[in-house]
């Protein structure tokens, strides 16, 4: 619910948040992959070589790293609770096209917040 985060607490807040999700993500990854801003509140962790039961695994060690974090309003010093993640993650099955490689990630996700929030949700392409 980052965009009532946002509308409470103002979005220079929000971006110190956005920078503190990003910068825990990309610690908690191996040098060979990747952590990028999606868009928005949404990001991406690019996996080379990561069989799928590997990713959610890490995706939940991530998750769990994330909601570790007390967020302190640095102006007021208020304690303004914790972040949660939701995760989609699946796996990329070559030749795809990689519009349906995202989707269904996107499908995973929407599965995870639909589920409650604050989980790992994962699909396996077709086929698999």
């Amino acid at each position: 619910h980052f965009k009532q985060f946002n509308d409470l607490h103002g979005h220079t807040f929000g971006d110190q948040v956005i920078k503190l999700v990003a910068s825990t993500l990309a610690k908690g990854i191996e040098q060979n992959a990747v952590a990028a801003r999606y868009g928005g509140e949404e990001f991406s962790v690019i996996l080379p070589a990561t069989e799928l039961p590997d990713a959610v695994n890490l995706a939940n060690d991530l998750r769990m790293a994330i909601a570790a974090k007390r967020l302190i309003q640095r102006s007021t010093k208020k304690d303004v609770g914790k972040i949660t993640m939701s995760f989609g993650v699946t796996t990329y099955a070559h030749p795809e096209d990689p519009t349906a490689f995202i989707n269904r990630a996107d499908q995973a996700l929407y599965s995870a917040k639909k589920a409650g929030r604050n989980c790992v949700k994962h699909l396996q392409p077709r086929g698999i």
